[in-house]
């Protein structure tokens, strides 16, 4: 015969056994989500006091005869100035994009120059946002975090985003050192990741030194198009005039040139 204790004991496991399983704790907020990666890159504080930044590394971009390497430098500058240089092979010359605060434009020696309005303007508008990561959330009309999902071998959360100009971007912040891992969006390629590795602090604030972009082909499998590896970067070194426009774009900028109709 069981004892009352033992009774009472193999009932409560059988019960147990039919009881719903706990709930699993919400989601943070996106607004949650992204203030943690403010303060794992270092918090508001030490990303404001730099007010510029030169970086300078290569662009690896394989090739079915090998890879080719571009050398790059960017510059960048609160609150909106961008200058990007690639210099092309063989001595074919230097393209240039840039963001004068007010102008989005680009230099190619290969089609000339060209300034940028609606939707291109913007978009290289917040590329040159030197406060992005503290302005993140004003890019976007909504932003959403639906899950816990694995982003290139990493548990991440994933933030659903639709930016000011209704394109979607999903954002992936590391589930255990809250850093971005990368985004999700459709670029000229198709579906594009954009992948950020290699932190390392630099004057108080971590850095991603390493970018990788892979689009998705058709057979659904993700290659990488390119590898940006940044082997310098440095603060608050930047000349203002170096954002100032080439006097090819300043003349499109003056006298732009008239619609299509």
């Amino acid at each position: 015969m069981l004892t009352r204790h033992l009774l009472i004991f193999v009932t409560a496991v059988s019960l147990s056994a039919f009881a719903s399983p706990a709930p699993d704790p919400p989601l943070p907020t996106a607004k949650q989500i992204v203030e943690r990666y403010d303060q794992a890159l270092g918090g508001r504080d030490a990303i404001t006091r730099h007010t510029s930044c030169t970086l300078k590394g290569s662009t690896e971009i394989p090739q079915p005869a090998g890879s080719m390497n571009l050398a790059f430098v960017y510059y960048a500058a609160a609150p909106y100035r961008r200058l990007e240089k690639t210099t092309l092979p063989n001595g074919a010359g230097d393209v240039f994009n840039g963001f004068d605060g007010d102008h989005a434009w680009s230099l190619d020696p290969r089609a000339g120059p060209a300034v940028y309005d609606g939707n291109e303007r913007e978009s290289m508008k917040r590329d040159a946002d030197f406060y992005y990561a503290l302005n993140e959330l004003s890019w976007f009309k909504s932003m959403q975090t639906i899950g816990v999902e694995d982003f290139e071998g990493r548990a991440c959360y994933r933030l659903h985003g639709i930016n000011n100009w209704d394109k979607s971007n999903d954002h992936f912040y590391d589930r255990e050192t809250g850093l971005l891992a990368g985004y999700e969006f459709n670029s000229d390629l198709g579906p594009t990741h954009e992948i950020f590795t290699d932190y390392k602090k630099i004057d108080g604030v971590l850095v991603p030194t390493r970018q990788i972009v892979k689009v998705k082909t058709k057979d659904g499998n993700w290659v990488v198009a390119q590898t940006l590896t940044f082997e310098a970067i440095t603060f608050n070194d930047v000349d203002p005039a170096v954002f100032t426009p080439p006097e090819s774009v300043r003349k499109l900028i003056d006298h732009p040139a008239p619609a299509k109709k």
